[in-house]
């Protein structure tokens, strides 16, 4: 079932002994200790000199230039471990490269801490940045053993020619072998609105329509924060311990954490310091019955959680994390573990955790300032546009306005294309200002603006044109954008309609329209290989193959 030499079980043992319980680490290529352990992770992958001959060469580079030390550039955490509803062992990890990542894979093991042997194992791998979630597959599981340790890896390579970063994180844990299910129940956040697959939040938009599952006004904000509601109750079955009886809170022992991971771009968000956890949490010592509320707070918007704002160009979607650990009367296990976390892989979680749909906000994309067509001809500031209107589009008809985006941008934020700031001027004098990764409609379908030469041909609002100049621009300020297709559309029979609009007489593509452009090309073998140095076009290809057939094989959507 996992064929793993003795040599490799033993320096992946070494490498667990050397990593504190819980506290990523970097792997580095130069320490002959952490490169064996690099490499026997690596081959658990399923990855080679011949499948990746260029991550290989990187690798020994690094090794030779020592260019893999600690960096606070990767995020890598266990987001649930234990045994899944069947008594099988599960882990999974989640790992993300902050710079963005041309190439990422993790790796998620669960291991008997008494033998060493893998009772389950699994990997994921990603292209074009985003969160790499690795769990373990049940198919092929084992019982989990009585002690487990559960370890994750990553490697990632930001982009051609930068060095590889690798690391790994560890714990430790006994089992309760044959629990139950936790009895829980997430009361938020949930999805209310029919036809949604994540859960839908609005920021800093006007309330109307029915396309949202929560909404927070945030319109005077040019970078408003994240917000969640979280509620629910857990019964831990057992006795709590350290509860005031008077404020039902908990006087000690009780520690929780939550992040959000950016499903497409490259960002881990933890949870806005200011904003206390813990007095939101009590606890009924007649009932074992634990309460969270950071309840939906349209009004003062002070409750839900708080995340720092963070508005990539190309990503509303992110993958949600909490954890509690909450005192029990317990000699054994004096912490109850129980988590919260989003739906990755189809692969069963521990008993112990939740899993929810992902979470999507609504961001930005074109300069504030630009003039958008109206279905009925006339001209409105995208700025003042709201999901009430409805808009030309390029195939002469319109559509409604579902969300609309608003934040502050900053050009030159990251080194990626699809993330600066760009001007694009037609031959006839038509200009706007967009990122990179927005997409602008062509003769033969849509293109990044990042791509465009002079010569291009691209549509307007009074036909073809062509593309005089599209240069990087050191524009900083407030970006928006619409997401098209609203309910009177769907009605319709246009819900697969892909949404365009004219912004200042260029066509553009709609928000859904720019996540779906990056997500083709970074899976376009084609389109990669035209903008990658030669000798990572066996990797790349490589790649797209593990992910194809781990999709197919899985249940992915990677």
């Amino acid at each position: 079932m996992f064929e793993v030499s003795g040599a490799d079980r033993a320096v992946i043992a070494a490498a667990i002994d050397k990593t504190k319980d819980n506290v990523p680490r970097t792997l580095d290529p130069a320490d002959k200790e952490d490169a064996a352990a690099i490499a026997s992770f690596l081959k658990l992958t399923g990855k080679t000199r011949q499948s990746h001959p260029a991550l290989f060469d990187d690798l020994d580079a690094a090794a030779k230039s020592g260019a893999g030390k600690d960096d606070d550039t990767q995020a890598l955490q266990i987001v649930d471990a234990g045994q899944d509803a069947q008594g099988r062992a599960t882990c999974r990890a989640w790992h993300v490269d902050k710079r963005g990542a041309l190439m990422s894979g993790s790796l998620a093991l669960a291991l008997d801490s008494d033998t060493g042997d893998i009772a389950a194992m699994g990997h994921a791998n990603r292209v074009g940045g985003g969160y790499a979630p690795a769990a373990t597959r049940s198919a092929t599981a084992k019982a989990a053993p009585a002690n487990m340790t559960s370890v994750g890896f990553y490697h990632s390579q930001a982009a051609p020619g930068t060095p590889p970063r690798f690391g790994m994180v560890a714990n430790t844990q006994a089992i309760e072998l044959n629990a139950q299910a936790v009895a829980a129940d997430v009361t938020d956040p949930v999805i209310k609105v029919s036809g949604h697959t994540e859960i839908e939040i609005g920021l800093g938009r006007p309330q109307t329509g029915l396309d949202l599952d929560y909404f927070y006004n945030q319109d005077t904000s040019n970078t408003p924060i994240l917000l969640v509601p979280f509620t629910g109750t857990v019964n831990v079955q057992q006795p709590l311990n350290y509860v005031d009886p008077n404020t039902h809170q908990f006087t000690q022992g009780l520690s929780v954490t939550t992040q959000l991971y950016s499903v497409s771009a490259q960002h881990k968000i933890d949870h806005q310091s200011s904003q206390g956890l813990l007095t939101q949490i009590t606890g009924d010592t007649s009932t074992n019955v634990v309460t969270w509320s950071y309840p939906f707070d349209a009004a003062s918007q002070m409750e839900s959680l708080q995340f720092p704002p963070y508005g990539p160009a190309r990503d509303t979607l992110s993958g949600f994390y909490f954890q509690f650990n909450i005192p029990v009367n317990n000699p054994v296990a004096p912490t109850f573990t129980f988590n919260v976390c989003s739906y990755d892989w189809p692969d069963q979680p521990s008993v112990n955790c939740i899993q929810i749909p992902n979470i999507k906000f609504w961001w930005h994309c074109i300069a504030a300032e630009a003039s958008v067509t109206m279905a009925d001809g006339a001209e409105r500031v995208l700025e003042e546009i709201d999901n009430t209107a409805r808009v030309r589009t390029v195939h002469g008809g319109s559509l409604g306005v579902e969300a609309t985006t608003r934040a502050l941008h900053n050009a030159g934020a990251t080194p990626h294309p699809v993330d600066l700031v760009f001007e694009l001027m037609t031959k006839s004098g038509l200009s706007v200002i967009l990122t990179g990764g927005h997409p602008v409609v062509t003769p033969d379908g849509l293109a990044h603006a990042c791509d465009l030469k002079p010569g291009d041909a691209v549509l307007t609002r009074d036909g073809t044109d062509s593309v005089a100049s599209c240069e990087e621009s050191r524009y900083d300020g407030i970006f928006c954008n619409l997401k098209l297709v609203d309910e009177t559309d769907r009605e319709a029979g246009r819900s697969l309609e892909v949404g365009t609009f004219y912004a200042n007489g260029i066509a553009v593509g709609d928000f859904n329209a720019m996540a779906q452009l990056h997500r083709n090309n970074t899976r376009s073998l084609e389109y990669m290989r035209a903008r990658l140095p030669e000798r990572y076009h066996t990797d790349y290809a490589s790649t797209l193959e593990m992910i194809a057939r781990d999709n197919v094989k899985y249940g992915g959507n990677f």
